[in-house]
């Protein structure tokens, strides 16, 4: 179907975007996190569960799942945007994600010290400071408790978004497609000229680990959101989302292919950017049917559950599996057995994750955000910035309190 038929842009539906400046919660965008945390757990247990060479290898691109994080956390953060110090807001993002992290990363270097990659005091200190990323050496950014590279590269957004967000706030239709189409090409041309010049591990961490390379994912997910405050819709959007998903489908399906069969393969930087419009649409068909009707299977009280518990699940499944397969839990049969033990394990995963949710992210963090930062910790540039939870961290978005200068992200001039 034509793009025409699908897409509709106009002001932004009465009830939307109120006078009170609240704007609404996007619960279906929290359920989508679970699922796209399981492609990522999947990922990494893969070899585990399955004998198939194939099926390993199509389960492999589930590492696409962090660039979905990536678009989802720009795009919440800026639908919830308020006013508030830069200081104060870069202080809760770290509230948000710091405390399991460093809880989890204590396990990999004690209890699966035997298992884990050890980065040594240099990487030990990188990782307690989510700056592991910006280290070239693997030993480093993959070093402890793995997954956290990408919280390393969060917090960089989280730098950056008070500052950027205000001047994308400024753009409209045309502007809002040149910087789009701009942000793409750099994904595209970045790596195409890199190619061939840097060796393997240098290309690989330039362009799936670097915090400044992975922002344009962020950065996508900002001129979305802005897009959609300006009335950006999906006329059908379950077969906008049916399209979507059947995208993916043949996405991964192709590059299995190339993979097994022609024997080549695509780079990871290629692969997140023919991913990217595809979670674009998506995302726009979650929110357009969700904007015009709250009601919808994605809004179920136990998918919302879910993808609340998912930034845990996230973060648990590793150092999980790693001590359950010391105790010899686990099996390699593959085929139907090896589903079932990839569910079970899944489903144990997600149990683990929402007590670690209960009883350390949630309490940690009100217990951080009630601490006040001293003036001089704060920076003066009170920009506005965004309150909501995004991406790997999100659980629902906050709503800016009424009469303040902006509303969700559609500018409202005093």
């Amino acid at each position: 179907m034509a793009a025409t038929t699908t897409l509709e842009h106009r002001p932004a539906a009465p009830g939307t975007d109120p006078p009170t400046g609240r704007a609404p919660r996007l619960h279906g965008l929290t359920a989508l996190r679970f699922f796209a945390a399981a492609a990522v757990v999947l990922v990494h247990v893969r070899f585990q569960f399955s004998d198939s060479h194939t099926l390993t290898v199509a389960a492999g691109y589930g590492y696409a799942g962090v660039t979905f994080f990536f678009l989802l956390s720009g795009f919440v953060l800026t639908w919830s945007w308020s006013s508030q110090p830069a200081g104060r807001f870069f202080w809760r993002r770290l509230a948000r994600i710091w405390p399991l992290q460093f809880a989890l990363m204590l396990v990999a270097f004690t209890v699966l010290a035997d298992r884990e990659r050890l980065p040594g005091p240099f990487g030990h200190t990188f990782e307690a400071l989510l700056l592991q990323s910006w280290s070239p050496d693997r030993a480093v950014y993959f070093g402890g408790n793995g997954v956290s590279w990408s919280l390393s590269c969060e917090m960089f957004f989280y730098l950056l978004f008070p500052f950027g967000v205000p001047l994308v706030i400024r753009l409209h239709g045309r502007g809002l497609a040149v910087l789009g189409a701009l942000t793409g090409a750099a994904m595209l041309a970045a790596p195409a000229l890199v190619a061939g010049s840097v060796s393997g591990d240098t290309y690989y961490w330039l362009f799936y680990v670097f915090p400044p390379y992975r922002f344009a994912e962020f950065l996508l997910g900002i001129v979305l959101a802005r897009a959609v405050a300006l009335g950006l819709r999906l006329r059908r959007p379950a077969l906008g989302g049916s399209l979507s998903l059947a995208g993916l489908a043949l996405l991964v399906a192709a590059l299995t292919w190339l993979n097994v069969v022609d024997g080549g393969g695509v780079d990871r930087p290629f692969v997140a950017l023919a991913a990217v419009p595809l979670f674009a649409v998506l995302l726009l068909a979650c929110v357009s049917a969700e904007l015009r009707s709250p009601r919808s299977w994605l809004t179920w009280r136990p998918l919302v559950l879910l993808g609340e518990w998912s930034f845990a699940l996230y973060l648990v499944h590793k150092p999980l599996f790693l001590l359950t397969q010391r105790w010899g839990w686990w099996g390699n049969s593959g085929g139907l057995d090896g589903a079932l033990q990839f569910l079970a394990f899944l489903a144990l995963s997600t149990a683990v994750a929402a007590g670690a949710h209960y009883a350390l992210e949630k309490p940690a963090e009100r217990a951080l955000r009630t601490l006040r930062l001293r003036p001089a910790a704060v920076p003066s540039a009170a920009l506005p910035a965004a309150t909501a939870v995004g991406g790997i961290a999100a659980v629902q978005a906050r709503m800016p309190t009424p009469g303040q200068e902006f509303s969700g992200l559609v500018a409202i001039r005093r």
